[in-house]
C-alpha cells in the first residue's frame, strides 16, 4: 500500500508564497526589528527543529550574536556590574574565611565595603589634586618643546652637524622648519584631545551616575556571593557536572589567584614606586607610579613601558643623566622587591607558563584586543593551556585503548 506523499505541490506552493510575503512584511516593518525581536523570530522558527544538527548549531550561533550585541550595545550599563561582580570574586575568600571563624556574612561584607570605599575616598583626596598638578606641568612643557627643539637647532645642533662633515645647511633648515612644524601640530593634537574630551563631560555624567551605583552593587553581590556559585553550579547538566566541576575548580584556581594576587602586588608596587620618587624628588613621581602599578599586572612587557615612558622623562629634565639612573634604580629596585619577595608569596606559581609563552600570549592578546587583551593574556592562556593538555590526555588514553583491542585480537 502507497503511502502519501507529506508535502503534495499545492502545499509547497503555499508555503513558498506564505513566506515571500512574511519576508516582504519584515522588509517593510525593518525600522522597528531590532536585534532582539529578530533573534526571538528565528529562535521560535527553529526551535522545534532542535534536534537537527543544523538547526541546532543556527540556534547557537543567533544566541551567540545576541549576547555580544547585548554586552555591546549596554556597556555603560554593565561596566558597574561588571566591576562590582570582579571585587565581589576578589573578596569572597576573605569574607568566607571570617564566615568560618564565627563573623556574621551581613557584618564582614559591611566592613569590607566601608573600608574599601574609604580607601578609595582618601587615595582620591590625595592623588587627584597631585595628578592634576602634574598633568598640567607636561602640558606646559609639551608647550615649550617647539622652541626649546628650534633653540637647540640654531646652537649645539649647528655644532654637531658641522663637526659630522655633513651638509648642516640643509639639515639644520629642515630641522628648523619640519621638526616644529610636527611638534606644533602634535601640540594641537593634544590640545584638540583635551578640549574635545571637556565637551563631552556633558555626555558623560550618565556613565559617572552608573559608576555610583557600583558600592550598592558590590555590597549585595559579595553578600549573596555563594548563592550566586551555587546557582551557577546548579546550570550544569548531572551527567557532567562532576568533570565540568573539576575543570571550573583548576581555572578559578588560576584566575582567583592570578587577579586577587595581581590586585594586591600592583597596588604595593604602585604605592611604593611613587614613595621612592617622591623621595628622589623626580617629576610626575604620581603618574609614574600609577602607570607602574597598573602595567605590572603584564608581565614582562608591564615593566618595560614603564621603563621606557620613565626615561623619558629623565632625558627631558634638567639633570638628565642623574635623573634617568635615579628613576631606574627605583623602578628596577621595586621590581626586584616584587619579583623576589612579594609575588612569590601573594600569587605563587598558579599560571604555570613559560617566560617565552607568557610574552608570546600578550602580543597576540594585545594585537586582537588591545588593552583588555594584555589584562586577560596570561590567565586566559593559562585557561587554555588545561583545555589542551585535557585534550591530549583524553587523546593519548584513547590511542592507548586502541592498541590495547589491537594487541588483544591479535592474541
Amino acid at each position: 500500500m502507497m503511502t502519501k506523499n507529506k508535502f503534495d505541490l499545492h502545499d509547497v506552493f503555499i508555503v513558498i508564497c506564505a513566506t515571500i510575503l512574511l519576508t516582504l512584511y519584515f522588509y517593510e516593518l525593518r525600522p522597528v526589528l531590532i536585534p532582539p525581536l529578530l533573534a526571538a523570530i528565528i529562535i521560535l522558527f527553529f526551535l522545534p527543529f532542535r534536534d537537527h544538527p543544523y538547526a541546532r548549531r543556527l540556534l547557537f550561533v543567533v544566541v551567540a550574536i545576541l549576547f555580544f550585541w547585548f554586552v555591546r550595545d549596554t556597556l555603560d550599563i554593565l561596566t558597574p556590574f561588571a566591576i562590582a561582580f570582579a571585587l565581589s570574586y576578589l573578596f569572597d575568600p576573605l569574607v568566607t574565611k571570617l564566615e568560618r571563624k564565627g563573623v556574621a556574612r551581613l557584618l564582614s561584607v559591611s566592613v569590607i565595603v566601608v573600608l574599601s570605599l574609604s580607601l578609595f575616598a582618601v587615595a582620591l583626596i590625595y592623588s587627584v589634586p597631585r595628578i592634576i598638578n602634574e598633568l598640567r606641568n607636561l602640558l606646559a612643557f609639551v608647550m615649550e618643546i617647539p622652541p626649546r627643539v628650534a633653540e637647540w637647532l640654531n646652537s649645539e645642533g649647528a655644532s654637531i652637524f658641522a663637526k659630522s662633515k655633513s651638509d648642516a645647511a640643509k639639515i639644520q633648515e629642515y630641522l628648523n622648519t619640519e621638526i616644529p612644524l610636527r611638534m606644533e601640530k602634535f601640540t594641537f593634537s593634544l590640545l584638540n584631545g583635551i578640549l574635545n574630551f571637556v565637551q563631552t563631560m556633558p555626555s558623560r555624567i550618565g556613565k559617572v551616575i552608573y559608576l555610583i551605583l557600583t558600592p550598592f552593587l558590590f555590597f549585595y553581590i559579595l553578600k549573596d556571593f555563594t548563592k550566586v556559585k551555587r546557582w551557577i553550579k546548579e546550570l550544569l547538566p548531572i551527567e557532567t557536572s562532576w568533570v565540568v566541576q573539576e575543570y571550573v575548580d583548576r581555572i578559578d584556581e588560576i584566575i582567583a589567584g592570578f587577579f586577587r594576587g595581581q590586585f594586591i602586588v600592583c597596588t604595593i608596587v604602585g604605592v611604593l614606586t611613587s614613595i621612592v620618587l617622591i623621595l628622589m624628588d623626580i617629576d610626575y613621581a604620581l603618574l609614574l607610579g600609577i602607570l607602574a602599578g597598573a602595567l605590572n599586572i603584564v608581565p614582562y612587557v608591564g615593566l618595560a613601558i614603564t621603563l621606557f615612558v620613565g626615561m623619558l622623562v629623565g632625558i627631558t629634565s634638567p639633570h638628565p643623566f642623574i635623573t634617568c639612573a635615579k628613576i631606574f634604580v627605583a623602578i628596577e629596585g621595586v621590581r626586584l622587591i616584587e619579583s623576589s619577595i612579594l609575588a612569590p608569596r601573594i600569587v605563587g606559581d598558579r599560571v604555570g607558563l613559560h617566560p617565552v609563552w607568557v610574552i608570546f600570549s600578550i602580543l597576540i592578546f594585545a594585537h586582537f584586543l588591545g588593552v583588555v587583551g594584555l589584562i586577560i593574556a596570561v590567565p586566559v592562556a593559562a585557561t587554555i593551556k588545561i583545555f589542551i593538555s585535557a585534550y591530549m590526555h583524553t587523546y593519548r588514553r584513547k590511542i592507548w585503548r586502541r592498541k590495547r583491542d589491537e594487541n588483544r585480537r591479535r592474541t
